[in-house]
């Protein structure tokens, strides 16, 4: 087989799982089942296998009458998805409607078995990362149906049941929920802490931490020091080369601050061309000796200049510390721009 003909193959159940996670995305997920045709080899042995592809064919069109996702995902098994921007869905009737529907037409009983779970519930995220806990647990199921006798669904009970082994499937399950959802929620909290064009904390980030550092500050009565400082250049770059130049100078500022400050330090794009960088401990000479590489690292390194306020000691508060150094920076832009300026008083 050709290459190009091996990438044009879609495995079974590759496009349910791409819809299922679509779904999880969208936030219209509600249900998830898998089921079989029981004894479909006896009925292609007994009645033809033209009878057998009829039997399937007739599943995948329940599906598409009921306006549900369903997908093929190998042999005789189906991958049913059920959305909350489609028709309603009553769990405990819909083994009975498609066993209906399927013998009606075919004129002998027809008996599928299922394993399915519903949507955890308002507590808990659905996040595309979990589509392989979601099959294989209902694939779980679907075997667990099989054990008990086939033609029937075995849903993830949302209560406690007899069943120890429902049960530690359940436990499982929600565990596993839970960790994924942790995991899920704290990358998310983390982009949302971070500048996409830099990979500095953004202001957000900055705050948490600095109210963070200033609390330390104060139990150890240990100074510390904040360079708040804002370009002298960008408006002129954007006007004149653009403002794929400006990201870039944006981008070259971070790249020095991550140089010149010591990596125990902390560095954050503030806002537009604004950046702030909290060290801790320091003395006004050590803040200030920082601020001077800085602005000369920036000075040699761009085409473009900062200018830089810096507040020392022991903040009152984090709007005390930022006030006091912007109050510093405006002092060095009144003063011609790209010098740095200690807070006094």
């Amino acid at each position: 087989m050709s290459e190009e003909a091996k990438r044009t193959i879609v495995m079974p159940g590759a496009q349910f799982r791409e819809q299922l996670k679509e779904e999880m995305i969208a936030g219209t997920f509600k249900a998830l089942l898998l089921f079989d045709i029981d004894e479909l080899r006896r009925v292609n042995v007994q009645a033809g296998f033209e009878v057998g592809d009829k039997i399937l064919a007739l599943a995948e069109r329940f599906f598409e009458g009921k306006g549900w996702k369903g997908f093929r995902t190998g042999g005789d098994e189906f991958g049913v998805i059920i959305t909350t921007s489609g028709p309603g869905f009553n769990s405990e009737a819909f083994h009975g409607e498609i066993v209906k529907f399927l013998t009606d037409n075919v004129g002998f009983k027809v008996r599928i078995s299922g394993g399915g779970l519903q949507h955890p519930g308002a507590d808990y995220g659905i996040f595309p990362e979990m589509d392989d806990l979601m099959v294989s647990t209902a694939h779980q199921l679907l075997i667990k149906a099989k054990h008990l006798g086939r033609n029937r669904v075995v849903w993830l009970p949302h209560d406690s049941v007899e069943s120890t082994e429902l049960m530690a499937l359940t436990v499982r399950f929600y565990k596993e929920l839970a960790r994924v959802n942790a995991s899920v929620g704290r990358q998310m909290e983390m982009e949302s802490r971070i500048d996409f064009l830099t990979g500095l904390y953004n202001r957000r980030g900055f705050e948490d931490l600095f109210h963070t550092m200033i609390q330390v500050s104060q139990r150890h009565m240990r100074p510390m020091a904040l360079l708040y400082m804002d370009s002298d250049s960008l408006k002129t770059t954007n006007d004149t080369r653009g403002h794929d130049a400006g990201d870039q100078f944006i981008r070259t500022i971070a790249s020095i601050l991550k140089e010149v400050v010591r990596g125990s330090d902390f560095i954050s794009r503030w806002a537009g061309d604004e950046f702030a960088v909290i060290v801790e401990p320091a003395s006004d000479e050590q803040a200030l000796a920082l601020g001077e590489r800085i602005r000369v690292a920036v000075e040699e390194g761009t085409d473009g200049t900062l200018s830089i306020g810096i507040f020392c000691g022991i903040p009152d508060s984090t709007e005390a510390a930022v006030t006091a150094a912007d109050q510093a920076l405006y002092r060095a832009k009144e003063k011609g721009k790209n010098r740095v300026e200690l807070a006094t008083g």
